[in-house]
């Protein structure tokens, strides 16, 4: 398989059951890789090439033909113009559509089909359906709705999630409130004024930046926000690809939202990561790794994180 949509080469890892499928991977997956529990565990990802494809997802045809593919996976709602030169060289292409819970377990189940592993799909897609209904059941008493802001990480700009996107469900879900909500978009880019307007009990920081708690910490335009001054800014886990966007691993970036937001420090979320790991790629993560999942190191000087998940 090439993929080259950014979360799916850890999927097919998880439903496969190892990283033998992948010939080719777009080189933002890569990215999530290195340096994370997934490369340490199969370092032989890291040499998986991840020229198939340049920006914007256009594919490179004559990159992806010297690896010989089965099948490509390819975004399938973005346009022709990415998906007609695999196809017209005689490629098999699947096309994807992402963002969405349904989505999600709609790709998982794909990728069972493809890799005739549809048992273990079976598996992931329970975990997620006993996440939801836990969470869905779940009462948070009648006090105010705490509001939860995530933001991609970067340094040069504040790029919120939006009333469409998955972070905005993974908020909901947990019984929070998104103050980027109004914004009808997967994303949206703010400034500092409104930020401070909103000012959200709780900020996650995403993946897809360097940004850590201690840089809004240490920003002296930030220091009136509630979330600064409680210290309630928390760098989203990492491990075998970003929690913040739909994943394989999504049920237990819920568990471990919900800890932070209604303070209960998520027990048995370690318990949980070690469980699902070893299923889904083969191995059991020790405490060292257990801790650089859960992003301890840059989330230590933020409130209620000390021993979080145990």
């Amino acid at each position: 398989m090439v993929t080259i949509p950014m979360p799916a080469a850890s999927m097919i890892v998880a439903v496969n059951g190892g990283p033998e499928v992948l010939v080719g991977m777009n080189a933002v997956s890569r990215t999530a890789i290195e340096g994370s529990f997934l490369g340490e565990v199969y370092p032989e990802l890291l040499d998986v090439p991840t020229d198939v494809a340049g920006t914007e997802f256009a594919p490179n045809v004559e990159s992806v033909l010297s690896v010989n593919p089965d099948v490509v996976i390819q975004w399938g709602d973005r346009g022709p113009g990415i998906v007609d030169p695999l196809r017209n060289v005689g490629l098999s292409v699947v096309g994807l559509t992402y963002g969405t819970q349904q989505d999600l377990e709609d790709t998982v189940a794909l990728y069972g089909e493809l890799l005739d592993k549809q048992n273990r799909a079976r598996v992931i897609l329970d975990e997620m359906q006993r996440g939801l209904d836990g969470l869905r059941a779940a009462e948070h008493g009648s006090g105010a709705v705490p509001s939860v802001l995530y933001l991609r990480g970067a340094l040069d700009g504040l790029q919120v999630g939006g009333g469409a996107s998955y972070n905005h469900f993974v908020t909901e879900l947990v019984g929070a409130r998104n103050p980027a909500a109004g914004i009808d978009a997967e994303q949206g880019t703010i400034d500092t004024e409104q930020l401070l307007a909103w000012d959200p009990d709780l900020i996650l920081l995403g993946n897809f930046g360097p940004m850590m708690p201690e840089n809004m910490y240490a920003d002296p335009a930030l220091a009136t926000l509630q979330a600064v001054r409680r210290r309630r800014v928390y760098k989203v886990p990492l491990g075998g690809y970003r929690w913040d966007p739909p994943s394989q691993e999504s049920p237990l970036m819920w568990q471990w939202l919900a800890g932070l937001v209604h303070g209960t420090r998520a027990p048995g979320l370690r318990d949980d990561v070690v469980r699902q790991y070893a299923f889904m790629y083969a191995v059991e993560p020790n405490a060292a790794q257990l801790d650089a999942i859960l992003q301890v190191q840059h989330n230590a000087g933020s409130a209620d994180y000390v021993d979080f998940g145990h």
